[in-house]
């Protein structure tokens, strides 16, 4: 093949793929939009204000808002101020109706009421004050009927009554009579226009009101002015219908609900995003026409609406549909991703179960299961059609499509659902779930137990109760494995297994927490890809067989964690797990891309508290309707829906100071240049606090009003809190006994889903007391100066006086000083002497006690050796001789005497100054003896009780006595004792 042709043909497929991809991408896109689709079975979310909750007049009229998203309203009381947590009413001048409402670009809001006409706008302080306007009418123009609408050109205000057009321009009032009943007024791209008489249409222009359009086909008044595609204009009419103008042409904008457009009587028509349009009806509460200009919603009062009279729509920056009632307030949010379903109306019975089968929508509540076709448009009559499936009254548990049939449990048994009748197949009491065994056979979980079904001709019947677990079987799940587990949240975890062999009895297995699992109670089992995995009080676990153990799931705990309960898992089949824990719920999306899969997790705050608590339910319909069950109904999810979502707007609505009186020191404006109404506080003002007010209150909220139970709040104040507050839904703060300072309050708002607001800032001072101020400042310290000189002097003059006299003093105190040392050192020397004295006293009597146990031991020894010397003389046998021989030889106690001799003769001497030293210095011819009986003597011992400490005789005692006189040379009539005292 040539090159040419190769290349040819590599165009052509190039060129066959680009088309293939061309008509993928397309079809794709079409299937998206497809998908996108909301289904208008549910109801969106509805806040009511009654008047109890505003504490206003009953009606309201006409709405506005301000740029920080603040509602204002037109109500039989005044103007009606909403920040999104605090009601404000606020008076015109002769207090009557206020009927229509207007903000221009600088801020001011301007209002008509009967006779009067003005505007309100921030004083200095941010209070709104009202400005009459009624002044510059002159006298014969100033009895005029309701002003009923409001419009702005350029920097021009029209308001317009029954009969005139009042033009607000530069300070004065110019007036135009167009000569015939006024009945609307609208501000449109074509310029001001004006209905008169039902069926001509004015249009300002070159300083007049010309003809723009007659309108024989109208004869009703226009309650609405709608821009739509190109330069078309929708005109809705009080009684019949909507009407367009396009450029010269006029007629009649068809839609399929004509009819009851004409018979609802439309009060107002509202513009929404999306190409839809807001009717507000005073027969037929609100009806919202969607791109293709079917009634998409018809809210009621059975819907949740407090009236079904609405005088007024009005769509806010968000895309909320706010309707001023004749009794009330209503507010709508129309792109919530949450409606909700209530089946059996005014039962509003919990919901438990639901299914999508054979295109019909199945929904079980505890009174019973009702059915609606399940289609992605529904008519308003069609839209609250349920219809309660006879045989089912009463409480119903669960839903499952096993082979093509769909089941029911219900607490009178199973039941068969099909073609929107119900069919009993077991009165097994209470039936809580299915789980299909085989193509024949299917294990029903009961109050009591297991039962068995089987499949017939007419599908599945029931067979037999079974033996084995008589436990309540609410949750079971096929495991890959065949095994069937069985969770009891207050016992544990059964793996039962059957065989058609042994068909009237199942094998049991308990598991609780000995086998892994982190308690015995809260533990669910969910079929996810096929297999059992257990929902604990601590994570996501799975079980291990070869171990016969329960481990925690890695995967789920890195995106679930470990440390919370696990309540519900599902699994849809487009692979997204639908998960509610304790703290959340949410779903799980996984992303594959390729060698690496990504798992995010979206959560909803707004069903915390909703679901129902042991029971929780989720029911994915398909990809963009998943059905949460809820205390009253269901919530149906659609996760296409797009809120518009404006910036988080957090306002500080009013900043009080309170003490001996109260003052507000703030009210939610600041004034800037040529008293421009703007949100940041200008550098020159700064309000400074009494000391005595030092009490300060601060207000705030947010102007978020899809759900106002998702938003908190955080706030610091700089000067005495160093970090933010925690969050919390608490829109109001307090300080009290300020100290003198500056300070700056901060706050900020977030929504539940991590949104957050910008921060607002407001600096104020707090002045010190007046004792505290600068002047007295200045005249205590002129006080204390003053106070300080004096001191000195005084103190110079004392100092001199007292420098004499204690001169004076020292000589006396130096010479009493002297006596008393003398004294001092006298006493001190007798002390010592009494303390040796009584030192030598003490250490006497030891020595005397340890003398007197030496007399005593030596008695005995004596004693004991007299004893066996008799025993000796008289015994005649050798042996008992020679025994007693040896106890006298062990009695010789001469060497111990010795050595108890040294130790007496150290402590003596140190008793005694060296006694024994000087006696043998100044007596050497003294023997050892001699000095034994010295020291007897000089411890004053007798005869007797020397005799033993010295083994001898008392005569022997006497004999050493006379050789130691004769020895240290003493007369015969020289006390011996004295003498030795003496050395």
């Amino acid at each position: 093949m040539s090159l040419h042709l190769q290349m040819q043909n590599m165009k052509q497929r190039n060129k066959l793929r680009f088309t293939l991809l061309l008509i993928a991408m397309l079809t794709w896109v079409g299937l998206s939009g497809l998908l996108a689709q909301s289904v208008n079975i549910g109801t969106p979310p509805i806040w009511n204000f009654p008047k109890k909750v505003y504490k206003a007049g009953t009606q309201n009229w006409d709405a506005a808002q301000d740029r920080r998203g603040v509602m204002y309203w037109a109500n039989n009381q005044g103007l009606l101020q909403f920040d999104g947590s605090t009601w404000q009413c606020l008076p015109v001048t002769n207090n009557t109706i206020v009927r229509s409402v207007a903000i221009d670009t600088v801020g001011r809001i301007f209002v008509g009421a009967q006779s009067e006409l003005g505007y309100f706008a921030a004083a200095r302080n941010g209070h709104l004050v009202y400005h009459s306007l009624a002044g510059l009418l002159p006298e014969s123009q100033r009895d005029f009927e309701d002003v009923w609408d409001i419009s702005f050109w350029g920097n021009d205000v029209f308001f317009r009554t029954n009969k005139v057009v009042f033009q607000y321009s530069a300070g004065k009032i110019k007036i135009h009579e167009l000569g015939g009943a006024l009945t609307a007024m609208f501000t449109t791209r074509q310029g001001i226009l004006v209905q008169k008489d039902f069926t001509t249409l004015m249009r300002f222009q070159g300083g007049i009101f010309q003809l723009a359009h007659t309108m024989p086909d109208v004869r009703s008044s226009l309650t609405g002015a709608i821009a739509w595609a190109g330069d078309t204009l929708l005109l809705s009419t009080l009684k019949n219908g909507i009407f367009y103008i396009n450029g010269t042409n006029l007629g009649q904008w068809k839609t399929p609900n004509d009819a009851l457009l004409q018979q609802s009587r439309i009060y107002s028509a509202t513009a929404l995003p999306g190409k839809k349009i807001a009717l507000g009806t005073s027969l037929s509460g609100l009806l919202i026409l969607d791109e293709h200009r079917r009634v998409f919603w018809q809210l009621t009062k059975n819907h949740g609406l407090l009236n079904n009279n609405i005088l007024h729509t009005f769509a806010d920056k968000s895309g909320n549909v706010w309707l001023g009632l004749d009794n009330g307030i209503d507010c709508v949010v129309l792109d919530a991703a949450f409606t909700s379903i209530i089946p059996d109306g005014e039962l509003q019975g919990t919901g438990y179960a639901a299914a999508a089968f054979d295109g019909k929508l199945y929904l079980g509540v505890s009174n019973g299961v009702y059915v609606t076709p399940w289609q992605t448009f529904y008519s308003p009559a069609a839209r609250d059609s349920y219809q309660k499936i006879a045989a089912t009254e009463g409480q119903v548990w669960g839903m499952k499509n096993i082979g093509n049939q769909l089941l029911l449990g219900h607490h009178e048994g199973a039941f068969s659902l099909s073609d929107g009748q119900a069919t009993n197949i077991s009165t097994e009491l209470g039936a809580w779930t299915f789980v299909q065994l085989s193509d024949e056979y299917m294990l029903g979980g009961t109050y009591n137990g297991l039962v068995l079904y089987q499949k017939t001709a007419a599908g599945w019947q029931f067979s037999q109760k079974l033996d084995g677990l008589k436990e309540s079987c609410r949750i079971m799940v096929k495991d890959a494995d065949g095994a069937v587990w069985v969770s009891h949240p207050y016992r544990g975890l059964y793996r039962v297994t059957w065989s058609a062999a042994q068909k009237s009895k199942v094998n049991v297995q308990f598991f609780n927490a000995k086998n892994g699992l982190p308690s015995d109670l809260n533990n669910y089992v969910f079929d996810i890809s096929g297999k059992a995995v257990f929902a604990t009080e601590k994570g996501v676990y799975r079980f291990d067989k070869t171990k016969s153990k329960f481990v925690a799931d890695a995967d789920f705990g890195r995106v679930l964690g470990n440390d919370q309960r696990i309540k519900y898992l599902r699994q849809d089949e487009w692979g997204k797990i639908w998960y509610i824990a304790d703290n959340e719920t949410g779903v799980l999306l996984v992303d594959d891309f390729g060698l690496k899969k990504e798992i995010k997790k979206k959560t909803f705050p707004e069903l915390s508290s909703k679901l129902v608590g042991g029971f929780e339910f989720i029911y994915p319909i398909d990809q963009n309707n998943v059905l949460f069950g809820v205390e009253q109904g269901f919530l149906l999810y659609n996760p296409t829906a797009v809120s518009r979502d404006t910036n988080l707007q957090v306002i500080l609505s009013r900043v009080t100071a309170q003490g001996s009186r109260d003052s507000t020191l703030f009210e939610g404006w600041f004034l800037g240049e040529n008293d421009q109404m703007q949100l940041t506080q200008p550098d020159d003002f700064m309000p400074n606090v009494r000391a005595d007010m030092n009490n300060i209150r601060f207000e705030f909220s947010t102007t978020d009003y899809k759900d106002p139970s998702q938003v908190q709040y955080r706030i610091q104040l700089d000067g005495l809190e160093n970090k933010w507050s925690e969050w919390s839904p608490e829109t109001k703060r307090d300080y009290i006994h300020l100290a003198p300072g500056k300070y700056t309050f901060r706050v900020q708002a977030r929504l539940l889903n991590g949104r957050e607001s910008n921060i607002v800032l407001y600096t104020f001072t707090v002045s010190p007391p007046w004792y505290a101020s600068t002047f007295a400042l200045t005249l205590y310290l002129l006080a204390f100066i003053g106070l300080i000189l004096r001191f000195f002097t005084k103190q110079k003059q004392k100092f001199e006086t007292e420098l004499t006299e204690l001169a004076e003093t020292h000589q006396q105190k130096e010479a009493e000083h002297l006596r008393e040392v003398a004294q001092s050192k006298a006493l001190l020397s007798e002390i010592q002497t009494e303390k040796l004295e009584g030192e030598i006293q003490f250490k006497n009597q030891e020595l005397a006690t340890a003398t007197m146990h030496l007399v005593q031991k030596g008695e005995i020894l004596l004693t004991v050796q007299e004893a066996l010397r008799n025993i000796l003389d008289k015994q005649t046998n050798p042996a008992v001789r020679k025994e007693v021989q040896q106890l006298l030889n062990l009695l010789n106690f001469d060497k111990q005497l010795d050595e108890d001799w040294s130790q007496f003769a150290l402590h003596f001497d140190k008793v005694h100054v060296d006694f024994l030293q000087r006696l043998r210095s100044q007596f050497p011819q003294l023997s050892i003896n001699d000095h034994k009986l010295c020291a007897y003597l000089r411890l004053n011992l007798n005869t007797k009780e020397i005799a033993p400490l010295m083994n001898i005789s008392v005569r022997g005692v006497e004999a050493s006595r006379y050789r130691l006189r004769r020895k240290l040379g003493l007369p015969n009539d020289a006390n011996l004792i004295d003498f030795l005292t003496s050395i």
